[in-house]
């Protein structure tokens, strides 16, 4: 089987995640590669957590299902992250609008810099 035809402006990339391996058209490698580093990132934390309360990872857990939690968990944290982001544009269009409401309609009457005296 040929490798597929790269898209314009992608170069083929190699991702490894969990010892299987996965190659992608990219034309961000870079963030692809921070992709990798969360997606590892969360698979050592439900490690962790699975230590902890269990002793080691349920011997019923199959990989689908390893992977659906790290989905999951990625988009709970996606989920609270843009509610916390639509919070705080919230927040900052309110203070906008009080900041607003305090600035007068008419402009006040200008003040000279110098003195009458041309001092």
């Amino acid at each position: 089987m040929r490798p597929p035809v790269p898209l314009p402006g992608t170069r083929p990339v190699t991702v490894t995640v969990q010892g299987r391996s996965l190659q992608v058209q990219t034309d961000r490698a870079e963030s692809l590669d921070a992709a990798v580093r969360i997606l590892e990132d969360t698979f050592q934390v439900m490690e962790s957590q699975c230590q902890l309360r269990w002793g080691s990872v349920p011997k019923g857990l199959d990989t689908p299902s390893w992977y659906l939690l790290a989905a999951l968990n990625l988009a709970h944290r996606v989920a609270r992250l843009e509610q916390e982001a639509n919070q705080h544009t919230h927040n900052l269009e309110q203070t906008l609008s009080k900041l607003l409401n305090d600035v007068p309609d008419e402009p006040s009457a200008p003040v000279p810099l110098l003195d009458e005296d041309g001092d």
